[in-house]
């Protein structure tokens, strides 16, 4: 199975900041290497051969380190300074989306078996779905993003809308170029969880793809839990 994805790594980490102040989030260490390496070495184990990488201005160490880190990954990299996270999410997906006809887009600080990415992919493509979201039991997050799924494993409610609210997203989603060329403008959303809030009370059908325990690295204190997942628990 091989796909192409899309990581974006264009936010400020602004919680991250606290204890990193003059370092990226994509190349913050954790478990001796920067943040986006261990992202990129999950989705290339899971047949990811090319990746697009979103970054913004200050984010100019980011490729030369993935280029020297991964030579046999192709890169294509996009520096732009985004007004929201759905931006983001739109203009990496619309880039893929010109060339390729399903793909998928992770967050940079989303830690997620390889084995569960290829299991994702694999059930989205089986149900012919046009998008789907990989969530997670493992609830450790702030402002978790929660997502009801029926028994045939397709998202019913995101978001306000949730009400069973067990699963929450982990930051992996999946496209068709169809489903890509009917993202509304960058305006529409102040932020991607409000896109999918969107989508799926829309009635689009968008598969919900459960993984096993994932990690969130998005404050200080989720970089201890990183790094025993990491070396304990991810098997790239």
């Amino acid at each position: 199975m091989t796909i192409e994805a899309g990581i974006i790594a264009a936010g400020e980490g602004s919680r991250l900041a606290k204890s990193h102040p003059s370092t990226v989030k994509a190349l913050i260490p954790v478990a001796g290497r920067p943040l986006s390496h261990w992202v990129v070495d999950g989705l290339r184990a899971a047949g990811c051969g090319k990746l697009t990488i979103l970054t913004n201005s200050r984010g100019g160490g980011v490729a030369p380190s993935l280029s020297a880190a991964f030579t046999d990954i192709e890169f294509d990299f996009i520096t732009a300074d985004t007004t929201s996270s759905f931006e983001s999410f739109r203009l990496v997906s619309l880039r893929i989306a010109e060339t390729k006809e399903d793909f998928v887009v992770s967050t940079v600080d989303a830690l997620i078996q390889p084995e569960d990415v290829s299991r994702f992919i694999n059930e989205c493509r089986a149900t012919k779905a046009r998008a789907g979201i990989a969530l997670t039991l493992h609830v450790d997050d702030e402002k978790p993003l929660w997502a009801d799924v029926d028994e045939v494993g397709v998202v019913t409610a995101v978001g306000p809308d949730a009400k069973t609210r067990r699963a929450v997203t982990c930051g992996l989603y999946y496209l068709t170029r169809s489903a890509a060329r009917r993202l509304p403008e960058a305006s529409a959303h102040g932020r991607l969880r409000d896109f999918w809030t969107a989508l799926v009370a829309s009635g689009e059908r968008v598969s919900g793809v459960t993984m096993s325990k994932t990690i969130d690295v998005d404050r200080p204190v989720d970089l201890q839990a990183a790094e025993l997942f990491l070396t304990t628990e991810m098997r790239p």
